[in-house]
């Protein structure tokens, strides 16, 4: 969940255009983390 708000803050920032285009990737891989684990049996 903290790599979600990460790509969020990074899509968010009006400093680097570097950290906006990688903002994409970071929420997605975010994601897809957070379904993985989700899965996992307690």
């Amino acid at each position: 969940m903290a790599l979600i708000g990460l790509g969020v803050v990074m899509l968010m920032q009006p400093l680097s255009l570097n950290l906006y285009s990688y903002s994409f990737v970071t929420i997605l891989a975010g994601t897809l983390g957070f379904v993985i684990v989700s899965h996992f049996p307690d």
